[in-house]
């Protein structure tokens, strides 16, 4: 299991960065066994199958975090989906494409977290 976590956390700090190691810390610190899982089965597992892209993988998690809600996390795949490739207005497209099916308040929200993370990686 210590070499699927060590596997995980690397490449979870290749797609994500500064950026990505500034959001785990508290959950590191804070609650190990749950960054242990994190980054033992989705990103020492489930983001190193090569059944999709990368890049498709982003607009799968980005969707999703978009249409639980759950916009705490997004600027961390933000920043993987612009390191596999995507553009920015890529990501914008995805998130015109999400306003008919969820609406536009939290499309509006979650461009509001890509301007803030834009700004913090610039």
């Amino acid at each position: 299991m210590d070499n699927t976590i060590n596997s995980g956390l690397k490449h979870f700090t290749n797609l994500s960065g500064d950026y990505g190691a500034k959001a785990l810390a508290p959950v590191k610190e804070h609650f190990p066994e749950l960054a242990e899982y994190i980054m033992g089965n989705a990103y020492g597992d489930i983001f190193q199958r090569t059944t999709i892209g990368s890049d498709w993988k982003e607009i799968a998690v980005i969707s999703s975090l978009i249409t639980m809600g759950q916009f705490e996390q997004l600027g961390v795949h933000y920043v993987m989906a612009l390191s596999v490739g995507m553009t920015v207005d890529q990501i914008k497209g995805i998130l015109l494409h999400l306003v008919p099916c969820i609406g536009a308040p939290r499309v509006i929200t979650a461009f509001n977290v890509l301007l803030a993370t834009l700004e913090e990686i610039q």
